[in-house]
């Protein structure tokens, strides 16, 4: 796979080296995000969305010099540059705003020619989590949804002249520096603090670009921003409330009633789609357990299998039950009904035929797929889709929202505090004994 791929879904014989079980309903958990919080993609902080508007504008600009470039090569490489600036300053501390400490320890070549190779950094950049929103703010536009096709909009110089105005690295602007680095024109991106501080995603925005980005949220008149209002405005009542937990019968008062529903039966889905990865898991884990490396459905189950199966019936029956689906075509249902199947081999089979690459079916075997590991249980990796790969699932402090919500609320509970310069105080807090913020 060329450099200018980096960062997009490889081929089915790459699926070992970090794998996603999607069970075919993309689209649905997609439609069940963007009802709790719509165009937010899996952005958690703002520096990620400036991050990605950066590099599109500094592949234009490469462009319009006449030399060829993508938009997903340079911005992985400005990402890359960032988060390696913001772990040598911390020498190499972790956080989980920073990717790519294992895979850039040690390297010290911060060349463009260097940083923009697929081997420099992490195959999972946070660029991807900025493919819907960029486009829902208005920071880029383009005829698709693909990266390489989005150009910078007036909103996206205004968001970057915001956050950038004051930092003037080697007497040039942030974006004249960089792109000037990534033509090879001049390769010092080392020694200037103010480049560090700029880019660094542990470093908070300018008041003026977290001031930008938040109206940028809240602007329009559809229901889409309505419901961002709508959802940003319950998030912040909550950072102003202590950590207790909330529960679904207990609608906050500034969400209305279909967007309250939505939230709850998309966490009656996932609960269900949780429940069938965590089978698949433990069916997974027993055959790497076993010494013929399958497990014959011809067999009586092993107990921990069985009890997988009947946790997974519970849940997608109660999602059958509250009668409602807003998703695509109603998929999540048709996922449900499946999951419902009485007859334990016939559920087993449907769920082979949704889960593609980790395992397999061969006549009444299941057997090792090619992204087969075989020894994890609940691989908290694997039990996400694409959508929702991101680091925000390291953040160890428990946020108080209701039990199986879409990432998306917890998401924007996150890029809330960052847009009032709180977040790196609220990740770096103790906390106490239950995980909570103390």
């Amino acid at each position: 796979m060329s450099a200018i791929a980096w960062g997009l879904l490889g081929p089915e014989t790459l699926a070992s080296e970090r794998r996603t079980r999607t069970l075919s309903l993309g689209a649905t958990v997609r439609s069940f995000n963007d009802l709790a919080v719509p165009g937010l993609g899996g952005v958690w902080f703002g520096k990620e969305l400036l991050l990605a508007t950066l590099g599109v504008a500094i592949a234009e600009r490469i462009r319009d010099g006449g030399k060829r470039t993508q938009n997903i090569e340079v911005t992985n490489a400005v990402e890359a540059l960032a988060c390696w600036l913001a772990l040598e300053s911390t020498s190499w501390k972790r956080d989980p705003r920073l990717r790519g400490a294992l895979k850039m320890s040690g390297k010290k070549d911060l060349s463009f020619a260097t940083v923009c190779k697929r081997s420099f950094y992490v195959t999972q950049p946070m660029r991807q989590a900025t493919v819907q929103p960029l486009r829902a703010l208005g920071l880029v536009e383009s005829n698709g949804e693909r990266f390489n096709a989005f150009r910078c909009t007036k909103h996206g110089e205004a968001f970057m002249d915001a956050a950038w105005d004051a930092f003037k690295p080697h007497k040039r602007s942030v974006l004249d520096h960089l792109a000037l680095w990534a033509r090879g024109v001049h390769d010092d991106v080392k020694t200037s603090t103010e480049l560090r501080r700029a880019l660094s995603p542990l470093e908070p925005m300018s008041e003026s670009a977290r001031e930008f980005l938040r109206e940028r949220m809240v602007q329009g008149t559809g229901n889409d921003a309505s419901r961002r209002r709508k959802a940003l405005g319950w998030v912040e009542a909550l950072r102003d409330k202590s950590q207790q937990p909330i529960k679904w019968a207990a609608k906050p008062a500034m969400m209305d009633e279909l967007h309250w529903r939505d939230l709850r039966v998309g966490a009656l889905f996932f609960a269900a789609r949780d429940s069938a990865i965590a089978l698949l898991d433990q069916i997974e884990s027993n055959i790497g357990c076993a010494a013929n490396q399958l497990m014959s459905m011809d067999s009586p189950l092993p107990e921990n299998v069985v009890a997988k199966v009947t946790s997974l019936r519970q849940h997608a029956q109660t999602f059958l039950e509250d009668n409602y689906d807003p998703s695509p075509d109603r998929q999540a249902t048709k996922f449900c009904l499946e999951c419902t199947e009485q007859v334990d081999d016939r559920l087993l089979e449907k769920l082979l035929l949704r889960e593609g690459h980790v395992l397999r079916q061969r006549g009444r075997d299941i057997l090792p797929g090619v992204a087969f590991r075989g020894i994890q249980v609940n691989d908290p990796v694997a039990a996400r889709s694409s959508e929702e790969d991101g680091a925000e699932a390291e953040v160890a402090q428990v946020i108080p929202l209701p039990e199986g919500i879409s990432h998306r609320v917890r998401n924007l509970f996150l890029l809330n505090l960052d847009l009032c310069n709180e977040l790196g105080n609220w990740l770096t807090a103790p906390t106490d004994n239950d995980g909570g913020v103390s």
